[in-house]
């Protein structure tokens, strides 16, 4: 079972990140539809929100991403991950994306339990840019 003193500094952490972050759209992962429940995704910057448009990563400056979620399923722990998500089950490392490219590209984060592999996912679409 996830413990809730374990995730008291992830709660802090978002508290903390979501006070001026915009929130973005999203769409949850369709093997997590049944498993989980997530009700806002927020990065900073993205001033391209209010236009719901993807927002653009600067290369080489930091943004921040946090979300709220609420798993259907008992876990010990979770085990995080974030790639690109070149079709629904090919996901590969953020390096690998075209840096020149001026597409924008959907990334795909995911919390899973690696006993019942059962996760938490979503994916938000972003711009790199210089």
């Amino acid at each position: 079972m996830l413990r809730l003193s374990s995730l008291l500094p992830v709660a802090f952490a978002l508290v903390l990140s979501s006070v001026s972050a915009e929130i973005v759209n999203f769409q949850t992962c369709e093997d997590s539809v049944d498993s989980c429940s997530i009700s806002q995704v927020r990065v900073t910057p993205c001033p391209e929100a209010n236009a719901n448009a993807a927002c653009h990563i600067r290369r080489r400056h930091r943004f921040t991403m946090s979300f709220d979620f609420t798993p259907h399923f008992d876990a010990d722990t979770l085990v995080a991950s974030l790639g690109w998500a070149k079709s629904e089950n090919v996901e590969l490392p953020l390096l690998t994306m075209d840096q020149e490219a001026c597409n924008p590209y959907t990334i795909r984060w995911a919390l899973k339990d690696p006993v019942s592999q059962k996760r938490c996912c979503f994916t938000i679409d972003i711009k790199v840019v210089r």
